[in-house]
């Protein structure tokens, strides 16, 4: 394996200049963020779930979590955090803020004894383990809503959803009034509804369907249900009976909005057909993604309407679109965002991006009345599978649209450059749909997961695994000279954070971090690497980190092994002695990342010395060599060259290659240093079972990514 290919993937995030930042909020728990808000006066609201006891890689089980709330100040510090918890698993889906501070959280609970405060349902669904087609099962749950003051103190919690079975909220929103309105799913026959409003039949337990999007509005005490209603749409018909239509995803509301006037906007996906449509609605008959209105007396819909025909296929019409975001605005326009496969997407005349990439996002203006697009764009790169999701929208004052996203394509349009080839993007589209005023792509894991504008414009977006960032009107990364730290990831790859382990390479990722020539470093005589290389310096919790390579984008560094598992430490890069800000990183015991290829297989060599291939597989039974970083603890001292075998993997922590077939440990012949690089790096020597799985890499009960590796019966 060529040295070089272990100064990969990795990123360091910090604060970049005054009302512009990036932080991490997890704690001694991974955090998963899932919604962001944000007030007038520039704060940010975080909702996600917090990983108490974390999964396995089996499919069999899940992890347990409880549910966050943070707030951040301007300045990215932390004013605020609670958590909520049952004592089954908790995940908060949405978050919304009222001008009065108030905090709107919703989401899903398989805990009996969630926290319950003046409850409008104060039983949940029982719970049961529902099988999936796969074999395995899953334990459904039931929607929650909770309201916290500006301090945090709960005013009402609330299961929500009915009890004949289960139920999740995927949207919230509020008014100016303090009223919650609510969307997500429902199978349960009880779930409430009003006079007025669409009431879908929903029933049953299981995987397969009858599931509708449920919305409503609550009062501002949560004493009462002010609305409610369903939509359901029916199962798409089949002529080749299981095999035309395997799944039957059913219909959910995925986001909601509402306008100063009080009208509620709901996206969401139907897996079958017949919505209740309105007359003159964009379009009446389809599938899949959807867009409705409800009047702000609660009495009726404005319009209910599909967004695509679907595309038709064994037996059966499929859904093409899929709507992940909606925002509205004082006009009554509806802003929605999503992806699509469909040709016949209505994209309009004069827009951004007319042409369909297969698998492309979607940015889209609906008028008041929801029956024609102001103007529609796709937005992705050229040619190929190159899968775009748009997964948030959000809207400014000027009308401008902000959208993020993921993609895997390399030609997805940017007006900056910032991490090439990023696995993320977030852009703006100016207010007529027809241009874009800024895009940028950026590593996994940074702003994909959360975006929210307020009213002086600032934006703030939240990655996954817990990374904020905030930055006022063009001051976004790529469009000032100032350094910015992102994050933090394994050099052997993986999702931005703010974690890492003793001893673990990582990449630090950001902008003007270093030389914008890159310079890659070399052991001195006595085998070590240097701690100052191209004017660079990084230290962790104060101590010097060596360094594989620096430049204006990325730093490859070994966190020191003298790191205390359990805490959170200072990381601090200075340029020419002069220190750029502080970015908080929490230390784990272990953070396991195995060296890949492009294609996601292990960089591996087979027992006969040759690289491991598609081309040139290992016989099954015979042993390979991989790579790995993020064990923890290591024998010898930071940024020392490994000259000879030392097998202390398996001697001071539990470590193994699982097989995805059935669980159980590969047969191991060597885990330990890895002559010729550097402490960090462990090479691992096991023998390669069935070509039909792959393996994980297990420490202390974390578990790397899956990977593979070609072999041959």
């Amino acid at each position: 394996m060529q040295r070089p290919a272990l100064i990969a993937l990795l990123a360091c995030a910090v604060c970049a200049h005054a009302a512009s930042y990036t932080t991490y909020i997890g704690d001694a728990n991974q955090y998963q963020v899932s919604a962001i808000a944000a007030d007038a006066t520039g704060n940010t609201y975080v909702a996600g779930s917090r990983v108490i006891v974390p999964a396995s890689i089996s499919p069999h089980s899940g992890a347990l979590t409880d549910v966050f709330v943070s707030k951040l100040d301007p300045s990215g510090n932390v004013t605020l955090l609670a958590t909520f918890s049952g004592k089954g698993t908790d995940q908060a889906n949405g978050i919304a803020v009222d001008p009065s501070g108030n905090i709107y959280i919703v989401g899903q609970t398989t805990s009996t004894d969630f926290p319950l405060h003046h409850p409008l349902q104060s039983a949940p669904y029982p719970g049961a383990y529902v099988p999936l087609p796969v074999g395995v099962s899953f334990l459904a749950g039931t929607g929650f809503l909770m309201k916290l003051s500006a301090d945090g103190t709960v005013l009402y919690s609330t299961y929500f959803g009915g009890t004949e079975s289960s139920s999740s909220l995927n949207g919230v929103a509020a008014d100016s009034d303090g009223n919650a309105y609510v969307t997500g799913t429902t199978k349960a026959s009880d779930y409430p509804h009003t006079p007025g409003l669409p009431a879908g039949t929903v029933s049953g337990a299981t995987y397969y369907g009858d599931s509708g999007a449920l919305f409503a509005k609550v009062d501002a005490t949560g004493s009462q249900i002010l609305y409610a209603g369903v939509l359901t749409g029916d199962a798409p018909e089949c002529t080749l009976g299981d095999l035309g239509c395997p799944l039957y995803p059913g219909t959910s509301g995925a986001a909601i909005a509402v306008d100063p006037a009080g009208n509620a906007y709901i996206a969401g996906n139907a897996g079958g057909g017949d919505l209740p449509t309105t007359p003159g609605a964009l379009l009446t008959d389809g599938i899949g993604a959807f867009v409705a209105k409800v009047n702000s007396a609660g009495t009726g819909m404005v319009y209910v309407t599909y967004l695509g025909p679907g595309i038709s296929g064994l037996g059966s019409t499929s859904a093409a679109d899929f709507v992940y975001a909606i925002a509205a605005d004082g006009a009554g326009n509806a802003y929605i965002s999503g992806t699509t496969l469909d040709p016949a997407f209505p994209a309009t005349a004069g827009a951004f991006q007319t042409t369909l990439s297969p698998l492309s996002s979607f940015v889209a203006k609906l008028n008041p009345s929801g029956n024609a697009m102001v103007w529609a764009t796709f937005l992705g790169g050229p040619g190929g599978y190159q899968v775009c999701q748009a997964q948030t929208v959000a809207t400014d004052s000027a009308g401008n649209v902000w959208v993020s996203g993921s993609t895997l394509s390399s030609g997805f349009p940017t007006t900056v450059s910032v991490i090439p080839g990023g696995g993320e993007f977030l852009a703006e589209l100016n207010s007529t749909g027809s241009a874009l005023v800024y895009s940028a792509l950026f590593p996994s894991g940074m702003v994909a997961a959360a975006l929210a504008v307020d009213s002086s414009g600032m934006v703030h977006v939240g990655g996954a695994t817990g990374l904020i960032s905030a930055f006022s009107p063009g001051s976004a990364p790529g469009q000032t000279s100032a350094p910015w730290m992102f994050g933090v990831a394994n050099a052997a790859g993986g999702s931005l954070s703010g974690r890492l382990a003793p001893g673990e390479v990582i990449s630090i990722y950001g902008l003007h971090l270093g030389p914008v020539t890159p310079v890659a470093a070399t052991f001195d005589a006595a085998g070590f690497l240097p701690t100052l290389l191209g004017g660079v310096q990084v230290t962790i919790d104060g101590i010097p980190a060596p360094l594989l390579y620096v430049s204006d984008t990325q730093i490859n560094a070994v966190a020191p092994v003298e790191l205390t598992a359990g805490s959170a430490v200072a990381l601090q890069i200075a340029q020419s002695g002069a220190p750029l800000p502080d970015f908080r990183v929490m230390v784990d015991i272990a953070a396991p990342g195995v060296f890949l290829n492009p294609d996601g297989s292990a960089a591996a060599i087979n027992q006969d010395g040759t690289v491991n291939s598609e081309a040139n597989p290992a016989p099954v039974g015979s042993y390979v060599s991989i790579w790995a970083t993020g064990t923890g603890y290591f024998p010898g001292s930071d940024g020392q060259l490994a000259t000879g075998a030392n097998e202390f993997c398996s001697l001071t922590a539990s470590c193994n290659v699982v097989s995805l077939f059935d669980g159980s440990p590969a047969n191991l012949y060597y885990i330990g240093a890895a002559p010729g690089m550097v402490n960090g790096v462990v090479q691992i020597d096991f023998q390669v079972t069935s070509p039909m799985y792959g393996y994980y890499l297990s420490v202390d009960g974390i578990n790397s990514g899956i990977f593979g590796v070609s072999t041959t019966p």
